[in-house]
């Protein structure tokens, strides 16, 4: 919790900022038209209105009991466009606005600036593990299929191919049963190649994997990674938890990096492992998720 909480002040800072521009701009564009030096209050209050909506964005973000940080991300990237936008337009149409406008103009970038950066920082203090430097992404889903039926599924670490689409092939080398040293080879559709060691196994309950990121071809940027799988009883059934952790090869990149690894878990993984809960109840994996009304999952708020 707390280490979210940077964040969460972040996005409500910059939305109390957004929010106060916009409404400056919405109810008197003649003033703020003075101070610039140009006369368009259609143009103030079209922007105000958008600014409006930015901020409604931004404290949804900030109030959610799951933050989600690549929305955070694409906040941080609106925040800039707002910088070079204004620049681009001072350099462009230099004599557009009064000298107190063309003040005006550049405190304003500035103070988004401070927010697109304020807000990158947050996000990766977000996925700070606190241990060795590394970040970490987690989501817990929860199935109404019981610890006994999902493990089978999820334990067999060689068969994850069935159940993710964008894998092409997946499988244990040497034909080694799911245990501490087997090495799991994956390959998705666009070549792409990588190999996980096992280096924890607790039958029906958890496994652990170390990705060999010391491999040349190694596909993702990171020098050191890791995860795991772990399943534990829930009144509905069960709780079935993803983990990753890793070093980024560049760290100033993990504020980037780690909110599209959480974008493409939170959209994928509960699918993933809803077709697992279909599957652990003895369903066709070629059915369509719609159609299996006897399966439950959802994405929980829970931050682990």
């Amino acid at each position: 919790m707390h280490a979210v909480l940077p964040l969460r002040l972040a996005l409500a800072a910059n939305a109390v900022f957004s929010l106060s521009s916009a409404l400056l701009m919405l109810l008197r564009p003649a003033l703020v038209g003075e101070w610039l030096g140009i006369h368009a209050p259609a143009v103030l209050q079209v922007v105000s209105i958008v600014l409006v909506i930015f901020a409604a964005d931004l404290i949804h973000q900030a109030t959610r009991q799951r933050i989600a940080t690549w929305r955070a991300l694409y906040a941080s990237a609106a925040d800039f466009s707002w910088v070079v936008g204004s620049i681009v337009l001072l350099l462009a149409f230099p004599k557009l606005f009064s000298p107190l406008g063309i003040i005006l103009v550049l405190a304003v970038a500035g103070a988004v600036f401070v927010f697109g950066a304020w807000q990158l920082w947050a996000v990766g203090r977000a996925h700070r593990t606190g241990k060795n430097g590394d970040y970490r992404h987690c989501i817990i889903v929860e199935t109404n299929v019981p610890v006994a039926q999902m493990w089978p599924i999820v334990g067999n670490i060689g068969d994850i191919k069935k159940y993710m689409p964008s894998l092409k092939r997946s499988v244990v080398l040497e034909g080694k049963a799911p245990a501490v040293g087997a090495v799991r080879s994956c390959e998705d559709h666009a070549g792409k190649r990588w190999s996980e060691e096992c280096t924890e196994f607790n039958p029906g309950h958890s496994f652990a994997v170390r990705f060999l990121s010391e491999a040349p071809d190694f596909p993702f940027p990171a020098k050191t990674m890791c995860g795991g799988w772990k399943i534990t009883p829930s009144d509905a059934g069960s709780q079935v938890m993803v983990w990753w952790e890793l070093m980024p090869k560049n760290r100033l990149l993990a504020p980037v990096i780690l909110p599209l690894l959480a974008f493409q878990a939170d959209r994928d993984f509960p699918k993933i492992i809803q077709r697992m809960a279909a599957s652990a109840l003895g369903k066709s994996n070629e059915v369509h998720l719609q159609s299996i009304p006897k399966v439950m999952t959802r994405l929980l708020p829970n931050l682990c």
